[in-house]
Protein backbone atom coordinates (compact mmCIF):
# COMPACT_ATOMS: atom_id res chain seq x y z
CA UNK A 1 0.00 0.00 0.00
CA UNK A 2 0.76 3.47 -0.07
CA UNK A 3 -0.24 6.88 0.79
CA UNK A 4 -0.44 10.04 -1.19
CA UNK A 5 -1.61 13.13 -1.00
CA UNK A 6 -2.05 16.40 -3.33
CA UNK A 7 -3.48 19.70 -2.43
CA UNK A 8 -4.46 22.44 -4.89
CA UNK A 9 -4.90 25.93 -4.18
CA UNK A 10 -5.38 28.76 -7.18
CA UNK A 11 -1.23 28.87 -7.43
CA UNK A 12 0.30 25.54 -7.47
CA UNK A 13 -0.20 21.63 -6.50
CA UNK A 14 1.57 20.23 -4.11
CA UNK A 15 1.93 16.01 -4.82
CA UNK A 16 3.63 13.60 -1.77
CA UNK A 17 4.05 10.10 -2.07
CA UNK A 18 6.19 7.61 0.24
CA UNK A 19 8.38 4.94 -1.43
CA UNK A 20 7.31 1.33 0.31
CA UNK A 21 5.80 -1.59 -2.23
CA UNK A 22 4.37 -4.68 -0.41
CA UNK A 23 4.96 -7.85 -1.73
CA UNK A 24 2.24 -10.21 -0.79
CA UNK A 25 2.71 -13.52 -0.63
CA UNK A 26 0.46 -16.77 -0.01
CA UNK A 27 2.33 -17.08 3.33
CA UNK A 28 3.84 -13.92 4.41
CA UNK A 29 4.35 -10.02 2.68
CA UNK A 30 7.77 -8.24 2.34
CA UNK A 31 8.16 -4.38 1.97
CA UNK A 32 10.88 -2.19 0.05
CA UNK A 33 10.95 1.24 0.38
CA UNK A 34 12.59 1.82 -3.22
CA UNK A 35 9.52 2.25 -5.41
CA UNK A 36 8.66 5.28 -7.72
CA UNK A 37 5.00 6.95 -7.32
CA UNK A 38 5.24 10.50 -8.77
CA UNK A 39 6.15 11.31 -12.33
CA UNK A 40 6.29 14.14 -14.90
CA UNK A 41 4.27 13.41 -17.30
CA UNK A 42 4.67 15.80 -20.20
CA UNK A 43 8.14 17.94 -20.77
CA UNK A 44 5.93 20.46 -22.39
CA UNK A 45 3.17 21.21 -19.33
CA UNK A 46 3.27 21.05 -15.82
CA UNK A 47 1.36 17.88 -15.33
CA UNK A 48 1.91 14.91 -13.17
CA UNK A 49 1.09 11.74 -12.22
CA UNK A 50 0.95 9.34 -9.20
CA UNK A 51 -0.32 6.11 -8.94
CA UNK A 52 -1.19 4.07 -5.98
CA UNK A 53 -1.67 0.52 -5.15
CA UNK A 54 -0.87 -2.17 -8.09
CA UNK A 55 1.95 -0.38 -9.92
CA UNK A 56 2.04 -2.98 -12.82
CA UNK A 57 -0.34 -2.77 -15.94
CA UNK A 58 -0.66 -5.96 -17.91
CA UNK A 59 2.42 -7.30 -15.99
CA UNK A 60 4.32 -4.25 -16.86
CA UNK A 61 5.82 -1.95 -14.87
CA UNK A 62 3.86 1.40 -15.04
CA UNK A 63 6.74 3.70 -14.51
CA UNK A 64 8.47 2.37 -17.73
CA UNK A 65 4.89 2.78 -19.22
CA UNK A 66 4.54 5.85 -17.83
CA UNK A 67 8.09 7.34 -19.51
CA UNK A 68 7.38 5.78 -22.72
CA UNK A 69 4.16 7.86 -22.98
CA UNK A 70 6.17 11.05 -21.95
CA UNK A 71 8.07 10.73 -24.94
CA UNK A 72 4.84 10.62 -27.18
CA UNK A 73 3.42 13.41 -25.58
CA UNK A 74 2.82 16.20 -28.48
CA UNK A 75 4.23 19.64 -28.18
CA UNK A 76 1.03 20.94 -28.63
CA UNK A 77 0.19 19.04 -25.20
CA UNK A 78 -3.57 19.64 -23.78
CA UNK A 79 -5.78 22.24 -23.04
CA UNK A 80 -7.57 21.14 -20.09
CA UNK A 81 -6.37 18.47 -17.80
CA UNK A 82 -9.01 15.89 -17.98
CA UNK A 83 -8.43 15.99 -21.36
CA UNK A 84 -4.86 13.57 -20.31
CA UNK A 85 -6.85 10.67 -19.26
CA UNK A 86 -8.51 10.09 -22.59
CA UNK A 87 -4.93 10.36 -24.26
CA UNK A 88 -3.42 8.29 -21.58
CA UNK A 89 -5.98 5.40 -21.61
CA UNK A 90 -5.92 4.85 -25.83
CA UNK A 91 -1.84 4.63 -24.89
CA UNK A 92 -2.99 2.02 -22.16
CA UNK A 93 -5.01 0.32 -24.58
CA UNK A 94 -2.97 -0.06 -27.57
CA UNK A 95 0.22 -1.35 -25.73
CA UNK A 96 1.08 -4.64 -27.08
CA UNK A 97 -0.16 -7.42 -24.67
CA UNK A 98 -0.57 -11.22 -24.60
CA UNK A 99 -4.48 -12.54 -23.89
CA UNK A 100 -2.50 -14.21 -20.84
CA UNK A 101 -2.06 -10.70 -19.08
CA UNK A 102 -5.71 -9.73 -19.55
CA UNK A 103 -7.16 -13.15 -18.28
CA UNK A 104 -4.60 -13.34 -15.46
CA UNK A 105 -6.53 -10.11 -14.23
CA UNK A 106 -10.17 -12.35 -14.35
CA UNK A 107 -8.33 -15.33 -12.81
CA UNK A 108 -7.15 -13.48 -9.73
CA UNK A 109 -11.12 -12.06 -9.86
CA UNK A 110 -13.21 -15.48 -9.90
CA UNK A 111 -9.86 -16.78 -7.18
CA UNK A 112 -10.87 -14.52 -4.86
CA UNK A 113 -14.90 -15.03 -5.15
CA UNK A 114 -14.54 -19.01 -5.16
CA UNK A 115 -12.24 -18.65 -2.19
CA UNK A 116 -14.59 -17.04 -0.36
CA UNK A 117 -17.55 -19.73 -1.45
CA UNK A 118 -15.16 -22.55 -0.70
CA UNK A 119 -14.91 -21.19 2.84
CA UNK A 120 -18.14 -21.05 3.83
CA UNK A 121 -18.57 -24.70 2.11
CA UNK A 122 -15.53 -25.98 4.35
CA UNK A 123 -17.56 -23.54 7.65
CA UNK A 124 -20.78 -25.54 7.04
CA UNK A 125 -19.24 -29.14 7.17
CA UNK A 126 -17.09 -28.35 10.26
CA UNK A 127 -20.48 -27.58 11.59
CA UNK A 128 -22.38 -30.65 10.48
CA UNK A 129 -19.46 -33.21 11.75
CA UNK A 130 -21.21 -35.04 14.55
CA UNK A 131 -24.51 -33.93 13.97
CA UNK A 132 -27.34 -36.14 12.94
CA UNK A 133 -28.47 -34.69 9.66
CA UNK A 134 -31.98 -33.27 9.70
CA UNK A 135 -34.27 -33.36 7.24
CA UNK A 136 -34.31 -30.19 4.71
CA UNK A 137 -31.31 -29.02 5.91
CA UNK A 138 -29.06 -27.61 3.23
CA UNK A 139 -26.27 -29.38 1.78
CA UNK A 140 -22.61 -27.70 0.59
CA UNK A 141 -23.87 -28.24 -3.08
CA UNK A 142 -27.49 -26.18 -2.18
CA UNK A 143 -25.80 -23.86 0.00
CA UNK A 144 -22.71 -22.65 -2.92
CA UNK A 145 -26.05 -22.18 -5.20
CA UNK A 146 -27.62 -19.60 -2.93
CA UNK A 147 -24.13 -18.09 -2.40
CA UNK A 148 -23.75 -17.41 -5.56
CA UNK A 149 -27.12 -16.10 -6.36
CA UNK A 150 -27.11 -13.67 -3.70
CA UNK A 151 -23.35 -12.67 -5.04
CA UNK A 152 -25.06 -12.23 -8.34
CA UNK A 153 -28.04 -9.87 -6.84
CA UNK A 154 -25.58 -7.87 -4.81
CA UNK A 155 -23.54 -7.04 -8.11
CA UNK A 156 -26.59 -6.44 -9.89
CA UNK A 157 -27.49 -3.71 -7.50
CA UNK A 158 -24.14 -2.15 -7.61
CA UNK A 159 -23.73 -1.60 -11.69
CA UNK A 160 -20.72 1.04 -12.74
CA UNK A 161 -21.97 4.67 -13.94
CA UNK A 162 -21.22 5.19 -16.61
CA UNK A 163 -22.33 1.36 -17.52
CA UNK A 164 -19.62 -0.87 -18.29
CA UNK A 165 -19.88 -3.91 -21.46
CA UNK A 166 -23.68 -2.91 -21.62
CA UNK A 167 -23.38 -4.06 -25.31
CA UNK A 168 -21.99 -7.42 -24.49
CA UNK A 169 -23.77 -10.13 -24.31
CA UNK A 170 -23.47 -12.92 -21.77
CA UNK A 171 -23.35 -15.31 -25.18
CA UNK A 172 -20.17 -13.26 -26.29
CA UNK A 173 -18.47 -13.38 -22.57
CA UNK A 174 -19.25 -17.13 -21.88
CA UNK A 175 -17.09 -17.33 -25.45
CA UNK A 176 -14.35 -15.76 -23.65
CA UNK A 177 -14.28 -16.50 -20.05
CA UNK A 178 -16.34 -19.43 -19.95
CA UNK A 179 -13.25 -21.58 -20.16
CA UNK A 180 -11.57 -19.94 -17.18
CA UNK A 181 -14.79 -20.16 -14.97
CA UNK A 182 -15.14 -23.42 -15.77
CA UNK A 183 -10.92 -24.41 -14.54
CA UNK A 184 -11.42 -21.77 -11.78
CA UNK A 185 -15.05 -24.08 -10.30
CA UNK A 186 -13.39 -27.59 -10.73
CA UNK A 187 -9.88 -26.45 -9.07
CA UNK A 188 -11.85 -24.81 -6.69
CA UNK A 189 -14.75 -27.44 -5.68
CA UNK A 190 -13.22 -30.71 -6.97
CA UNK A 191 -11.71 -31.03 -3.51
CA UNK A 192 -14.72 -30.07 -1.64
CA UNK A 193 -16.16 -32.84 -3.85
CA UNK A 194 -18.75 -30.80 -5.62
CA UNK A 195 -19.80 -31.36 -8.59
CA UNK A 196 -18.87 -28.67 -11.54
CA UNK A 197 -22.92 -29.11 -13.50
CA UNK A 198 -23.78 -27.08 -16.23
CA UNK A 199 -25.93 -25.22 -14.25
CA UNK A 200 -23.45 -24.02 -11.07
CA UNK A 201 -20.89 -23.14 -14.39
CA UNK A 202 -23.87 -20.88 -15.84
CA UNK A 203 -24.74 -19.65 -12.37
CA UNK A 204 -20.83 -19.16 -11.54
CA UNK A 205 -20.61 -17.31 -15.42
CA UNK A 206 -23.58 -15.02 -14.70
CA UNK A 207 -21.83 -13.89 -11.51
CA UNK A 208 -18.63 -13.70 -12.69
CA UNK A 209 -20.04 -10.92 -15.68
CA UNK A 210 -22.73 -9.35 -12.95
CA UNK A 211 -19.67 -8.24 -10.99
CA UNK A 212 -17.35 -7.02 -13.84
CA UNK A 213 -20.05 -4.75 -14.71
CA UNK A 214 -20.52 -3.75 -11.14
CA UNK A 215 -18.49 -1.41 -9.16
CA UNK A 216 -16.90 -3.98 -6.80
CA UNK A 217 -13.14 -3.60 -6.90
CA UNK A 218 -10.52 -6.05 -6.95
CA UNK A 219 -7.50 -5.95 -5.19
CA UNK A 220 -5.37 -5.40 -8.16
CA UNK A 221 -6.67 -2.56 -8.60
CA UNK A 222 -4.34 0.48 -9.86
CA UNK A 223 -4.61 4.24 -8.97
CA UNK A 224 -3.90 6.84 -11.08
CA UNK A 225 -4.20 10.84 -10.11
CA UNK A 226 -3.36 13.32 -12.81
CA UNK A 227 -2.58 16.89 -11.60
CA UNK A 228 -1.47 20.08 -13.02
CA UNK A 229 -2.48 22.53 -15.69
CA UNK A 230 -3.88 22.38 -18.98
CA UNK A 231 -2.27 25.32 -21.70
CA UNK A 232 -6.06 26.96 -21.15
CA UNK A 233 -6.12 26.37 -17.73
CA UNK A 234 -5.52 29.35 -15.22
CA UNK A 235 -6.12 27.53 -11.81
CA UNK A 236 -4.71 23.66 -11.14
CA UNK A 237 -6.87 20.87 -11.85
CA UNK A 238 -6.97 17.00 -10.02
CA UNK A 239 -8.39 13.95 -12.08
CA UNK A 240 -8.50 10.52 -10.41
CA UNK A 241 -9.57 7.34 -11.00
CA UNK A 242 -9.11 3.54 -10.44
CA UNK A 243 -8.10 1.12 -13.38
CA UNK A 244 -9.39 -2.71 -12.19
CA UNK A 245 -9.17 -4.66 -15.01
CA UNK A 246 -9.17 -5.15 -19.10
CA UNK A 247 -11.90 -6.63 -20.68
CA UNK A 248 -12.77 -6.90 -24.11
CA UNK A 249 -9.90 -4.29 -24.99
CA UNK A 250 -11.68 -1.91 -22.40
CA UNK A 251 -10.61 -0.36 -19.19
CA UNK A 252 -12.52 -1.03 -16.10
CA UNK A 253 -12.50 2.48 -14.28
CA UNK A 254 -14.26 3.31 -11.22
CA UNK A 255 -14.25 6.08 -8.68
CA UNK A 256 -13.71 9.03 -10.70
CA UNK A 257 -13.06 11.97 -8.73
CA UNK A 258 -12.47 15.56 -10.13
CA UNK A 259 -11.34 18.84 -8.19
CA UNK A 260 -11.18 22.02 -10.23
CA UNK A 261 -9.37 25.11 -8.63
CA UNK A 262 -11.68 28.05 -9.46
CA UNK A 263 -11.72 31.99 -8.03
CA UNK A 264 -14.58 30.68 -6.71
CA UNK A 265 -16.42 27.21 -5.45
CA UNK A 266 -13.49 25.31 -4.47
CA UNK A 267 -10.28 27.70 -3.92
CA UNK A 268 -8.18 25.02 -2.23
CA UNK A 269 -8.47 21.29 -1.76
CA UNK A 270 -6.23 18.57 0.06
CA UNK A 271 -6.75 15.37 -1.07
CA UNK A 272 -6.10 12.25 0.46
CA UNK A 273 -5.14 8.54 -1.60
CA UNK A 274 -4.58 5.04 -0.97
CA UNK A 275 -4.29 4.73 3.09
CA UNK A 276 -6.41 7.84 4.41
CA UNK A 277 -6.97 7.57 8.36
CA UNK A 278 -4.46 9.93 9.32
CA UNK A 279 -4.94 12.65 6.73
CA UNK A 280 -8.41 12.36 7.28
CA UNK A 281 -8.04 13.10 11.30
CA UNK A 282 -6.30 16.28 10.26
CA UNK A 283 -8.38 17.24 7.70
CA UNK A 284 -11.72 16.18 9.17
CA UNK A 285 -10.90 15.87 12.42
CA UNK A 286 -12.06 12.14 12.61
CA UNK A 287 -11.23 8.95 9.98
CA UNK A 288 -14.45 6.85 9.46
CA UNK A 289 -12.91 3.82 10.61
CA UNK A 290 -13.30 5.71 14.21
CA UNK A 291 -16.52 7.73 12.68
CA UNK A 292 -18.03 3.96 12.25
CA UNK A 293 -17.48 2.79 15.72
CA UNK A 294 -18.62 6.02 16.98
CA UNK A 295 -22.02 5.73 15.33
CA UNK A 296 -22.28 2.18 16.55
CA UNK A 297 -21.92 3.09 20.30
CA UNK A 298 -24.31 6.00 19.83
CA UNK A 299 -26.86 3.02 18.51
CA UNK A 300 -25.74 1.21 21.49
CA UNK A 301 -26.25 3.85 23.83
CA UNK A 302 -29.96 4.88 22.15
CA UNK A 303 -30.89 1.00 22.03
CA UNK A 304 -29.79 0.90 26.10
CA UNK A 305 -31.99 3.55 26.99
CA UNK A 306 -35.22 2.80 24.55
CA UNK A 307 -34.85 -0.83 26.16
CA UNK A 308 -35.09 1.18 29.92
CA UNK A 309 -38.50 2.73 29.09
CA UNK A 310 -40.34 0.13 27.28
CA UNK A 311 -43.50 1.40 28.68
CA UNK A 312 -42.99 4.48 26.87
CA UNK A 313 -42.75 3.43 23.23
CA UNK A 314 -44.31 0.67 21.49
CA UNK A 315 -42.03 -1.48 19.23
CA UNK A 316 -42.10 0.87 15.92
CA UNK A 317 -41.71 4.50 17.96
CA UNK A 318 -38.63 2.65 19.12
CA UNK A 319 -37.13 2.02 16.03
CA UNK A 320 -38.43 5.39 14.24
CA UNK A 321 -36.70 7.03 17.67
CA UNK A 322 -33.54 4.74 16.91
CA UNK A 323 -33.34 5.63 13.08
CA UNK A 324 -33.82 9.40 13.73
CA UNK A 325 -31.13 9.48 16.75
CA UNK A 326 -28.92 7.57 14.24
CA UNK A 327 -29.48 10.45 11.36
CA UNK A 328 -29.32 13.54 14.26
CA UNK A 329 -25.81 11.95 15.06
CA UNK A 330 -24.44 11.67 11.48
CA UNK A 331 -25.70 14.92 10.88
CA UNK A 332 -23.99 16.15 13.54
CA UNK A 333 -20.30 14.48 12.54
CA UNK A 334 -21.07 15.29 8.95
CA UNK A 335 -21.50 19.09 9.91
CA UNK A 336 -18.63 19.07 12.28
CA UNK A 337 -16.19 17.65 9.26
CA UNK A 338 -17.24 20.39 7.14
CA UNK A 339 -16.29 22.74 9.04
CA UNK A 340 -12.66 21.32 9.91
CA UNK A 341 -12.23 20.92 6.67
CA UNK A 342 -12.77 24.76 5.58
CA UNK A 343 -11.09 25.82 8.54
CA UNK A 344 -7.81 23.86 6.28
CA UNK A 345 -8.88 24.94 3.15
CA UNK A 346 -9.01 28.55 4.13
CA UNK A 347 -5.74 28.56 5.46
CA UNK A 348 -4.46 26.50 2.51
CA UNK A 349 -6.08 28.84 0.09
CA UNK A 350 -3.01 31.63 0.94
CA UNK A 351 -0.42 28.78 1.30
CA UNK A 352 2.65 30.01 -1.02
CA UNK A 353 4.41 26.97 -2.84
CA UNK A 354 7.19 26.12 -0.42
CA UNK A 355 4.53 25.86 2.73
CA UNK A 356 2.47 23.46 0.25
CA UNK A 357 5.15 21.31 -0.47
CA UNK A 358 5.68 21.15 3.49
CA UNK A 359 2.17 20.36 4.59
CA UNK A 360 1.75 17.53 2.06
CA UNK A 361 5.41 16.28 2.86
CA UNK A 362 3.83 16.31 6.68
CA UNK A 363 0.54 14.58 5.87
CA UNK A 364 2.58 11.19 4.32
CA UNK A 365 5.32 11.43 6.91
CA UNK A 366 2.35 11.37 9.67
CA UNK A 367 1.02 8.46 8.26
CA UNK A 368 4.43 7.11 7.89
CA UNK A 369 5.05 7.60 11.70
CA UNK A 370 1.50 5.86 12.96
CA UNK A 371 2.35 2.59 10.76
CA UNK A 372 5.68 2.51 12.55
CA UNK A 373 4.80 3.20 15.90
CA UNK A 374 1.64 0.97 15.92
CA UNK A 375 1.36 -2.80 16.07
CA UNK A 376 0.56 -2.26 12.02
CA UNK A 377 2.27 -3.96 8.94
CA UNK A 378 4.83 -1.08 8.24
CA UNK A 379 2.62 -0.21 4.42
CA UNK A 380 3.90 3.60 4.59
CA UNK A 381 7.47 4.74 4.48
CA UNK A 382 10.46 4.90 2.95
CA UNK A 383 11.78 8.41 1.24
CA UNK A 384 9.25 10.75 0.67
CA UNK A 385 8.81 12.29 -2.85
CA UNK A 386 7.03 15.81 -3.48
CA UNK A 387 6.81 17.80 -6.32
CA UNK A 388 5.44 21.08 -6.80
CA UNK A 389 3.38 22.00 -10.15
CA UNK A 390 3.25 25.70 -11.06
CA UNK A 391 2.06 27.57 -14.43
CA UNK A 392 5.35 29.37 -14.47
CA UNK A 393 7.96 26.90 -13.12
CA UNK A 394 6.63 23.83 -14.32
CA UNK A 395 7.01 20.55 -12.52
CA UNK A 396 9.51 20.80 -10.12
CA UNK A 397 10.88 18.17 -7.66
CA UNK A 398 11.54 19.43 -4.02
CA UNK A 399 12.04 16.05 -2.75
CA UNK A 400 13.10 13.15 -4.68
CA UNK A 401 14.89 9.82 -3.84
CA UNK A 402 17.55 8.45 -6.01
CA UNK A 403 19.32 4.84 -6.23
CA UNK A 404 22.17 6.68 -7.23
CA UNK A 405 24.54 9.31 -5.68
CA UNK A 406 24.23 12.36 -8.41
CA UNK A 407 27.59 13.85 -7.28
CA UNK A 408 29.00 10.98 -8.59
CA UNK A 409 27.32 11.51 -11.77
CA UNK A 410 27.51 14.96 -12.89
CA UNK A 411 26.06 13.57 -16.44
CA UNK A 412 22.42 12.86 -15.14
CA UNK A 413 20.00 15.64 -15.65
CA UNK A 414 16.98 15.34 -14.37
CA UNK A 415 13.92 13.80 -16.37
Amino acid sequence: MTAEIAILNRTAVALAADSIVTLAGPRSSKTYDSAEKIFQLSRFQPIGLMIYNNALFMNAPLEVLVRRYREKVPTTGFQELVQVWPAFETFLLNFKREREDEVEHFQGMIGAELAAFADAIVTHMLEGIGKRKKKGEETAAELLARRVQERTAEAEARPLVPAFLDDITFEQFTAEYGEEVQKAAEERFGPLEIEVTSRLHESLGRMMFAIIRSDIRTAAYTGLVFAGFGSEELFPTLFALEVDGVYFNRLRTMNNHIVDIDRRGDTAAVVPFAQKDMPERFILGIDRQFEGALEKIADSIVSDVLGQCKDAFDTDQADLVRVAAARQFKDGLDRLKRNSEQTLKTVVNHMSKKELGEVAFSLVELTSRKRRYSTDMETVGGPIDVAILTRNEGFVWVRRKHYFDADLNPQYVPK
